[in-house]
């Protein structure tokens, strides 16, 4: 049997290195204790944050929601009501254009009407016209007769010259106007041509050509 003796100093410099060693891993595993709860103190203060801003936004939605439903209410209210405005303001519009064409149709009428009573030399360039076109329409057995106002049948058939056509003098036609005929002998309505350049068969003419009411007339 054999005895090893350590020294003192020797045994206490071992127990100093087992010391300083168990320090430094208690030391490691305090750090790393640190690490780890300062990573879920982080995860929970994340997990906090975003639970309070989802509850935020819960919250700042639900107290929007009454503001929602009325805007909702207020857009609704506004359609309708301009629904019910366009009906009328469309209605407004359109009979806005019917009285400017009836105001145009009255104006035409009252210019062919001051213009036919003061003007014989456009009186007897319409009368040369019809009488032109109604020959060139004539047949070998048809007639062609021409009303016209007395007073204008005074005052243009000098102006004419000779004519192949019979100038008629006629109360019903107004002055400035002028009728042209073509007719066969046997005097069958069905064969009668007619030029109509009254007063009354131009504003007729505007009148349909501007879509108006016969009243218009």
């Amino acid at each position: 049997m054999s005895f090893v003796t350590v020294s003192e100093a020797r045994n206490k410099a071992f127990v100093q290195t087992v010391l300083a060693q168990d320090m430094a891993d208690l030391a490691a595993q305090d750090a790393e204790i640190t690490r780890r709860a300062r990573q879920e103190a982080a995860k929970l203060r994340e997990k906090a944050e975003a639970e309070g801003r989802e509850a935020g936004l819960q919250t700042a939605l639900a107290e929007a929601a009454p503001l929602r439903a009325a805007l909702t209410s207020a857009a609704g209210a506004l359609q309708a009501a301009t629904a019910q405005l366009a009906a009328p303001l469309a209605q407004k519009e359109h009979d806005l254009a019917g009285l400017v064409t009836e105001l145009a149709f009255l104006l035409a009428r009252h210019i062919i009407g001051a213009e036919a009573g003061r003007n014989a030399a456009g009186l007897q360039t319409l009368v040369t016209t019809l009488l032109e076109e109604a020959a060139a329409a004539r047949g070998p057995r048809q007639s062609l007769r021409l009303r016209l106002n007395p007073a204008d049948h005074a005052e243009i058939t000098p102006l004419l010259g000779p004519q192949t056509a019979q100038l008629i003098a006629d109360d019903n036609i107004a002055p400035g106007g002028a009728l042209a005929e073509l007719s066969s002998p046997d005097g069958d309505p069905l064969d009668k041509i007619e030029w109509d350049a009254t007063l009354q068969g131009r504003a007729e003419a505007i009148r349909n050509a501007l879509g108006l009411a016969e009243d218009m007339a």
